[in-house]
């Protein structure tokens, strides 16, 4: 299927006809809207057409889905006095839109056009649209399913939104030890346990650039490239940083690999994205940068960050470390290489346990993503409304005659659809 891009306006209200989606541009008119800080119905919400919203994110860009796994992270940590749980503000404050945590590759500020989007077609709370989407990016990109029903653990909605950035300084910095690690997560209320599944996401990090699982690299000029490591969701965070050996280097040291050559870092930067409309954003970037870098472009790329390492792995070849400092320390302390606390006794459980079970990973991700969203989040009301994501308030509709969708289930989910939401390969950002 084409792409369907949906450009948004405000003010009217207009309905999809069926007979016109085909190869046209769809405009879809909004009713006015503005953040939730103060009151809004979740039991309202179509919630399984939020969940087609967020996976039509990911089909127009995959990248997408990686910025809403870290959104939900970043958004919701700045647990301290009257902060905390996702709250939309990442998204809704110039001040978080621009911190150097947010501002890489303006992760957060794309990110912000369709999450504004999204809550604005189904009358939502960006809070809500940050926990919803980044539980759905995971199941996307190959994770467990996050939103589902669950009588003992509900995913909860009715976040409040919040105008005001959240405190500085709140996220886990990229060096932070074991001894930091630990603090941090109890300050978080979350467990050790809890904290190392979360740093599981990691896997997705971009650093990685084209590297697929044989570690042959894919050429984006040739291929959409949406089956590399860092499109995939897996354990393969703990397993290297649990089996290599790592030398963090402080201060860094020379590296011995060769560096990359001019075309080489293209093509690793364009594997950044899949959508052409993102890829021809950011070669224009790249073109800049390296003209500004270095002027003559038979030269190879020189930058610091690729001639000096602050970690050295050894994993059968000698390869460049594609996680943090902080990574490096987990990695430690799974191999046993730290003093022996308590706290460093955990973490290298864990580490094992997670890179030797990865079912054991995904149930105690899902537990730890959902206190990661809910702690110190502002709700509604009661605490929040636990969801399935299959409520559809708007009604179903649906193509086959004599079949009754009101009580959509597994069973008939297939041949019916919410009428509000997305088809499940239709292609969405703005």
């Amino acid at each position: 299927m084409q792409f369907l891009i949906l450009i948004l306006s405000i003010n009217f209200v207009a309905c999809l006809s069926k007979h016109s989606r085909k190869n046209k541009v769809i405009q879809v008119r909004l009713p006015s809207w503005k953040p939730k800080e103060k009151f809004y119905n979740p039991r309202k919400v179509d919630w399984i057409s939020v969940i087609s919203g967020c996976k039509a994110a990911c089909h127009y860009e995959k990248r997408l889905c990686n910025f809403y796994v870290r959104a939900a992270a970043h958004d919701s940590l700045s647990v301290s006095e009257g902060f905390g749980g996702a709250d939309g503000s990442l998204l809704l404050t110039e001040d978080e839109l621009r911190r150097s945590e947010n501002n890489y590759d303006n992760f957060a500020y794309l990110l912000s056009k369709n999450a504004l989007a999204l809550a604005k077609k189904y009358d939502t709370s960006v809070a809500d649209i940050v926990a919803v989407c980044g539980a759905v990016a995971t199941e996307f990109l190959g994770g467990p399913k996050i939103i589902k029903s669950d009588n003992i653990q509900p995913f909860l909605v009715g976040r409040h939104d919040r105008t005001l950035p959240n405190p500085t300084n709140s996220l886990a910095p990229a060096n932070m030890n074991t001894t930091g690690f630990s603090s941090f997560a109890k300050s978080k209320n979350l467990t050790i346990e809890e904290m190392t599944a979360l740093m599981g996401s990691h896997t997705l990090l971009d650093e990685k650039g084209c590297l697929k699982k044989d570690n042959s690299y894919c050429d984006p000029k040739k291929s959409k490239c949406t089956n590399i490591l860092m499109y995939n969701w897996s354990n393969i965070y703990y397993k290297e940083t649990c089996v290599s050996k790592i030398t963090i280097n402080n201060p860094p040291v020379l590296s011995t690999l060769p560096l990359p050559t001019r075309e080489f870092f293209i093509q690793q930067d364009l594997c950044k994205f899949t959508s052409k409309e993102f890829r021809k954003r950011q070669e224009e970037i790249l073109a800049q940068e390296l003209v500004d870098l270095n002027p003559d472009p038979n030269t190879l790329v020189i930058d610091q960050d690729l001639e000096f390492e602050d970690v050295t792995w050894y994993n059968n070849i000698a390869k460049k470390w594609s996680y943090t400092i902080h990574d490096a320390w987990m990695g430690k302390a799974c191999q046993g290489d730290l003093t022996k606390t308590p706290y460093n006794d955990d973490i290298q459980t864990y580490m094992n346990k997670f890179k030797d079970h990865s079912n054991e990973w995904d149930i105690t991700y899902i537990r730890a993503y959902k206190k990661m969203v809910n702690t110190g989040a502002i709700w509604n009301k009661n605490g929040g409304f636990p969801i399935s994501g299959l409520e559809c308030y708007s009604g179903y509709t649906t193509s086959i005659p004599k079949i009754n969708c009101n009580n959509c289930n597994k069973l008939c989910h297939t041949s019916c659809r919410c009428k509000t939401a997305f088809n499940e390969n239709d292609s969405f950002y703005q």
